[in-house]
């Protein structure tokens, strides 16, 4: 197994472990987060419910110490009393609670005691119910929240005169009915609730980060395995046409030639150009990874470096049916910016048009000047790319799939290049790209 796939190797095989046991850690969370909140509230919802009875203790304690156990003369509610012939009443009947308090009295009672309790914030209906169950005395709401047991709190407590000796019913009762409780409990609990989702989402998010950066990890692990491959086989190939050049000028049929020395001598010098080639490639990576590239910024004539380019390809397009049409149409085609970085940048991508054309390679290389900017497009009838391909051609090793192309060669670090030269020099890069139906690529550069 080659020592470079390893890490690779590796890191397939302990993702999906590593996935699962954080998966499960961060239910294993979940689970204890909503497990402790359920019991927290459980426990605030017994709290409230004990407050709300020592409430109704309270109020019915103060009230029973108005009250009696034995008969009194109450004058009937029609407002006047009633005599037959005999002259006797016409009733004689306990006193009820009703007779003695009135609605607002009985809610200043039982708001008194909430506050004793720190619940006076708490919104509540209340209710006296004789001793037959009959509603005598009631809260304007009482009836509708009354009916409500899912949502609401309710208590029931007898009220026992004072002076009773034997404590055996049937007595009247205060009922205490606290709406919404829930609601109630669970924006007392706001802040605490609001805390654990804080943290669930900060454990979600580091989950999310974790899982992330794995994958990178290994994306980065497949890229850099695939740099090493191809900067290994593009240094490898002009030393070993170095190696043939030298032993060819070891022989003496070679030695006695001029011409043949001359000719095995620049092929060597040829090779050795294109690995500095390489080598310099390389080194600008490092360079503009640490962005500590001063650019030498000029006056320069973009045309004037579009024709250079062309014209260095010339050779290479010998090889192929070719043309390159030039519409040069900006007016002003002189630009502040480094010549020899914009240089490079056209190069590269005079290359790629080249190096991913079909059997047949037309590129259009165009300018026009719009609002204060120089435009320079360069439109090839290549393979083209997916457009999740030309989502991903800035980054760094970066290599497009040329599908049955076998001799596209480089290092994926052209188009980061380009656009890191671009950024610097203030400007935009867009790429228009379909499958099998060639690439646009156009750059935006400042005039001013």
């Amino acid at each position: 197994m080659n020592i470079f796939r390893l890490p690779a190797y590796f890191m397939k095989k302990t993702f999906p472990v590593i996935f699962v046991l954080i998966s499960l850690s961060i239910v294993g969370i979940l689970f204890i987060q909503i497990t402790w909140l359920q019991g927290l509230f459980l426990l605030q919802k017994n709290q409230l419910s004990e407050k709300i009875n020592q409430t109704g203790l309270a109020v019915v304690s103060d009230i029973g110490k108005k009250m009696n156990s034995g008969l009194s003369f109450r004058l009937p509610k029609r407002g006047r009393l009633s005599l037959e012939n005999d002259y006797h009443l016409h009733k004689f009947e306990e006193t009820n609670i009703a007779d003695m308090y009135d609605f607002k009295e009985i809610s200043t009672k039982i708001k008194t005691a909430l506050e004793k309790f720190d619940i006076g914030d708490i919104n509540y209906e209340f209710a006296i119910a004789d001793k037959k169950s009959l509603i005598e005395l009631r809260s304007k709401n009482f009836d509708d929240t009354f009916s409500e047991d899912l949502n609401s709190l309710q208590v029931r407590i007898p009220v026992m005169p004072q002076d009773i000796m034997d404590p055996v019913g049937p007595f009247e009762s205060l009922i205490i009915v606290i709406p919404n409780a829930k609601l109630y409990l669970l924006h007392s609990l706001q802040w605490i609730i609001l805390g654990a989702i804080l943290f669930i989402l900060v454990v979600l998010a580091a989950f999310f980060i974790t899982i992330r950066s794995l994958l990178n990890q290994r994306k980065v692990n497949e890229i850099k395995n695939d740099f090493i491959n191809n900067m290994t086989h593009e240094l490898k190939t002009p030393l070993a046409t170095i190696s043939l050049a030298v032993d060819a000028l070891k022989t003496n049929k070679v030695q006695s030639d001029p011409t043949s020395v001359a000719y095995f001598s620049n092929i060597i010098k040829e090779e050795n150009i294109r690995m500095n080639k390489h080598v310099e490639t390389i080194l600008e990576t490092g360079q503009f990874e640490k962005k500590d590239v001063e650019l030498n910024m000029q006056a320069v004539n973009v045309h004037d470096l579009i024709q250079a380019v062309v014209d260095s390809f010339k050779l290479q397009l010998e090889a192929k049916p070719s043309s390159i049409n030039l519409h040069l149409d900006a007016k002003s085609p002189i630009i502040n910016a480094d010549e020899e970085h914009l240089l490079h940048v056209i190069s590269n991508l005079m290359d790629n048009a080249i190096k991913y054309s079909k059997d047949t390679i037309d590129i259009l290389v165009s300018t026009a000047n719009i609002n204060n900017k120089l435009l320079i497009s360069i439109e090839d009838n290549g393979i083209g790319m997916s457009s999740d391909t030309s989502k991903h051609i800035f980054e760094k090793f970066y290599r497009a799939h040329s599908g049955n192309i076998h001799n596209v060669k480089g290092f994926g670090l052209g188009m980061s290049y380009v656009k890191w030269i671009v950024d610097l020099h203030k400007g935009q890069i867009r790429v228009q790209s379909e499958l099998d139906h060639g690439t646009t690529i156009e750059i935006t550069l400042p005039t001013t």
